[in-house]
């Protein structure tokens, strides 16, 4: 692997492990990875995520705890989000979709167990605490001078039953869709950064694009049956009373529920795409898009309307291609 190869899986990863150490842009540490494996090819980006890997290990020397064993998952994982393996098999090159969503699933699979081999850990518990007893102390606050309302937020809101809530939410799809969430953000935020640099190096090769479309993304029709029964098991689990069918229940179904977000997206997308409008019209829809994802109240309207879109489109051909003129008249 020649200099040129080496020097940017170098950088990356030296400033991965850094954004690693630091205590406030730790979240951003797949930023610098993803840059990689979007200016340059899958073996670079690879090497660069090894040499992550070494490095977070050398840093937690002597004592290599399941927190590093995290770290090196995900980078692991991202990076085959961002740049598969070339001469993979196929599933491993499968669309960027699928990857995400199985990329999700392993990362949810590695923190739990990372979460259960940590159920004793007085410290980590103490800060989770910390930080349940700050936010009940914040719904306090937030009542105001009305009495009977502080009353009832200090009676019910309490760090016990945020820990206990926050807890069934996790289990139930929550880190599940915090995944996801900290994949597709650190992947979009490294095409802006891959996309400025090329602007301001003037380089004249184009952005290397993620594989597939989301215009052209159609999920397999056999999803539906997926949904289908993940309501069942719901309902049978809290029937039954049979806690780990219900969880394995709300996590397929959240799981469904993205893809067809997802597929509701593409849907948009393809109308947009294929209407004549101008590029100042089209900044202004993309604007009012962005503004409404961030509304309280209509962005969940908004998402369960992309939803029913995706879920709709199993028996509406919302992106058949247009026929010109009459269909021919089948022989007899």
């Amino acid at each position: 692997m020649g200099t040129l190869a080496w020097l940017p899986a170098l950088i990356g990863a030296a400033v991965s492990v850094g954004l690693v150490k630091s205590s406030l842009l730790g979240f951003l540490f797949l930023l610098p990875l993803g840059v990689v494996a979007y200016c340059f090819n899958a073996k670079t980006a690879w090497f660069a995520a090894l040499l992550a890997v070494l490095g977070n290990f050398a840093f937690s020397l002597p004592a290599i705890g399941v927190d590093v064993l995290c770290l090196a998952a995900l980078i692991a994982i991202f990076t085959w989000i961002t740049s598969p393996p070339e001469r993979a098999p196929a599933f491993f090159r499968m669309p960027v979709v699928y990857r995400f969503m199985a990329g999700s699933v392993l990362a949810t699979l590695v923190f739990a167990l990372v979460l259960y081999s940590m159920r004793e850990d007085q410290e980590l518990f103490s800060i989770f605490r910390q930080q349940a007893e700050a936010l009940a102390s914040l719904y306090a606050a937030s009542a105001g001078a009305d009495v009977v309302q502080r009353s009832l937020t200090e009676q019910y809101m309490t760090a016990d039953t945020i820990l206990k809530t926050l807890g069934a939410v996790a289990l139930r799809g929550g880190m599940l869709v915090s995944w996801v969430l900290l994949f597709f953000v650190s992947r979009q935020i490294s095409l802006v950064i891959t996309w400025m640099v090329r602007r301001i190096l003037q380089r004249s090769s184009p952005l290397k694009r993620p594989d597939g479309s989301l215009v052209s993304f159609h999920l397999r029709p056999e999803c539906i049956w997926a949904l289908s029964f993940s309501l069942l098991a719901i309902l049978a689990g809290l029937r039954l009373k049979l806690t780990p069918l219900e969880i394995a229940g709300w996590n397929v179904l959240v799981l469904c529920i993205i893809l067809y977000l997802t597929q509701g997206g593409g849907i948009v997308l393809f109308f947009l795409t294929r209407a004549l409008i101008p590029p100042g019209m089209r900044f202004v829809l993309n604007l009012v898009i962005f503004v409404v994802i961030l509304s309280p109240g209509i962005n969940a309207v908004f998402l369960v309307v992309l939803v029913l879109l995706g879920i709709a489109e199993n028996w509406v051909p919302f992106r058949a291609p247009k026929t010109n003129g009459s269909p021919p008249t089948p022989e007899v």
